[in-house]
């Protein structure tokens, strides 16, 4: 197993020898004609092998086609954490959804595809330095030559493509990132205007999607959710995010921002995102006015 300089070793973190054996079934969960359509619907071709250039570009394929969004959250609909569900309304309804729902699925699909592949949770850090909830985002774990990857399409900002558990910074997209030790977990940061950003923590060990429920649950009724608070579609671009927020239209493009209020967001959600919900259901300050 490969070792990392600064950050707990695999086996520290939660990595068995067997863990393989832990992935909940996932290899299973996708159909050979279903694949077929999923990798159609992030407009990828067919795999020749589980190797690390073809994770790259899927990851990369998957953030720029399915957005990450709560639309659902606002219009009232529970949402469900059932790969079958999960393929429904990503690939048929093409739609996108947030980390639970994205990374589980997309997880399925890399086991599918022959990967070893499994969920692990991830908390983000207070200011006081300790750990948020667990399960409080979905990541993914892929094993390649015996060393683990980090994988995650399930944020408003999810890097283009895998990324090594080491200090070493790397360049993913145009976007310098690094990986660094949080006692005995991991810790993802990323460069913003020459500072380090610290991102979310996470160990090894393998998780059935259905542990995240809870938190999902959570992040789908409670008034102190983030997600509750107003509709959010975003997907990644060339150079940067493409980000509709109610009715803000924020793009940004080599570290540059700009704004602009839209007065019809259905229509803006269609055009630029692909799309297609029955109405605009406002943020939660304005559905209680």
């Amino acid at each position: 197993m490969a070792e990392h300089t600064g950050v707990p070793t695999p086996e520290e973190s939660g990595l068995d020898e067997d863990a393989a054996a832990h992935v909940p079934g996932l290899g299973g969960e996708l159909r050979v004609d279903e694949v077929a359509a999923y990798l159609e619907r992030i407009d990828h071709p067919a795999l020749d092998a589980p190797d690390l250039a073809n994770l790259a570009s899927l990851q990369d394929a998957h953030v720029r086609t399915v957005p990450f969004e709560n639309l659902d959250i606002h219009l009232g609909r529970p949402l469900s954490l059932a790969i079958p569900a999960l393929f429904d309304k990503v690939v048929h309804q093409r739609r996108g959804g947030f980390c639970f729902e994205l990374n589980g699925l997309f997880a399925a699909l890399l086991c599918a595809l022959g990967y070893t592949a499994w969920l692990v949770e991830a908390r983000t850090v207070e200011d006081d330095g300790q750990l948020g909830p667990r399960f409080d985002h979905a990541r993914i774990i892929v094993l390649l030559d015996e060393e683990p990857w980090l994988v995650d399409v399930g944020t408003g900002a999810s890097p283009r493509g895998p990324i090594r558990l080491t200090e070493q910074v790397q360049v993913v997209g145009h976007v310098r990132h690094r990986v660094r030790g949080h006692e005995d977990r991991y810790r993802s940061e990323q460069l913003d205007d020459e500072v380090w950003t610290p991102g979310w923590t996470f160990d090894l060990h393998p998780r059935e999607l259905d542990e995240f429920r809870d938190r999902c649950t959570y992040h789908q009724t409670s008034p102190e959710s983030h997600f509750t608070q107003k509709p959010l579609c975003t997907l990644v671009t060339e150079g940067g995010h493409l980000t509709l927020s109610d009715r803000m239209l924020i793009t940004t493009r080599n570290g540059h921002r700009t704004e602009e209020e839209v007065e019809d967001p259905l229509t803006e959600l269609d055009t630029r995102f692909g799309i297609a919900i029955p109405r605009w259901p406002g943020s939660r300050e304005q559905r209680r006015g």
